[in-house]
């Protein structure tokens, strides 16, 4: 008899509570009862804390009552701990993201994620646009926000660690953003990193200009270490010249606007423009070979299949069709960014 009793006393008296407690919390989120949605959420993850749809519903529960930096962090653990469908989850974290304003976040994830690993169709498109979005409103707003103790050594700003990862990238247009934003925070925490950038062979080197610029207009009185397209040597910031000055760069310039400017204005201020943007990814070096010719030439035929005008450049001497490309793409990605 004390063993039936027994028995009896360790019978679990709500069986499938768990799946008792799941329903409720998404028939009290359908009905906007958001506090109750969360209170079953809640219960559930107590006994089960890796239930999938559980955490899901938490995360969906904390969103509607408004407490976004908590569904962060716990989106944030269900995607390093692969809790639930992964993709479906990253789309709710950036959405939560761009309800923070955090859009340099956003865009260092989604870019982290597109190196990493495909993207299913039915997702890509709207994680790219959603990449774009992100970059355009910090191209046109900025993000004030973006600050961080130099002392600090436990939990730094995200948005300078999603800055710092940006410029770590690959992608030169992710390069060019972080650099720009970057740029706000001063010499002071910013000179280290851009330094060590721009010895990095594989870092763009309009990107690498962009820091140039920066240091001059800084005043900063020191020699760095800069590496372009195969040049390396070490330069004077506070002797660096301007780029309008240098001669063969007036050079090529006068040859350009004595070809085209009667015969074909438009033309001229593209390529002007083609022409003034690669010696400013150059600079401070100088074209090799210094053929003038050669480069008044290649910024013409350039400038003309950036307009659609020539397509063609087989009977082209490989030299000049070498030269060609690299002011195409160059242009290209100046227009991207």
């Amino acid at each position: 008899m004390t063993n039936d009793k027994s028995n009896k006393n360790n019978i679990i008296r709500f069986p499938n509570l768990n799946g008792r407690l799941l329903e409720k919390g998404m028939d009290s989120l359908k009905n906007k009862k958001y506090d109750e949605a969360l209170s079953c959420f809640e219960q559930l993850l107590h006994s089960d804390p890796m239930h999938s749809q559980g955490n899901l519903g938490l995360v969906l529960s904390l969103i509607e009552l408004g407490r976004l930096h908590e569904a962060k962090l716990r989106c944030d653990r269900m995607l390093k701990e692969g809790i639930g469908e992964y993709y479906d989850v990253l789309q709710i974290y950036l959405s939560i993201l761009v309800q923070l304003s955090e859009y340099i976040t956003v865009v260092s994830v989604i870019e982290a994620v597109l190196e990493e690993q495909k993207i299913p169709a039915d997702k890509a498109e709207t994680f790219y646009q959603l990449l774009q979005f992100s970059r355009k409103v910090i191209e046109q707003e900025g993000v004030p926000e973006v600050k961080k103790d130099p002392d600090a050594t436990v939990s730094p700003n995200p948005d300078f660690q999603a800055l710092k990862e940006m410029l770590s990238s690959e992608r030169a247009d992710s390069q060019w953003l972080a650099v720009q934003q970057l740029k706000r925070l001063g010499p002071e925490l910013t000179v280290p990193m851009f330094e060590s950038f721009l010895v990095d062979e594989k870092k763009h080197p309009a990107v690498k200009s962009l820091i140039l610029q920066y240091l001059k207009e800084n005043q900063l009185n020191k020699l760095v270490k800069i590496e372009k397209y195969g040049q390396t040597d070490e330069v004077d910031i506070a002797k660096l010249p301007e780029l309008n000055e240098h001669p063969f760069y007036k050079e090529v310039k006068r040859l350009i606007q004595d070809e085209l400017e009667q015969e074909n204005p438009s033309l001229l201020d593209i390529a002007l423009a083609v022409w003034k943007d690669y010696t400013l990814a150059l600079y401070p070096f100088s074209p090799k070979p210094e053929n003038k010719l050669l480069w008044y030439e290649a910024s013409v035929l350039a400038a003309s299949i950036l307009c659609g005008i020539e397509e063609d450049m087989e009977n082209e001497e490989e030299e000049l069709q070498h030269a060609v490309k690299l002011l195409v793409e160059l242009e290209r990605f100046y227009m991207q960014t």
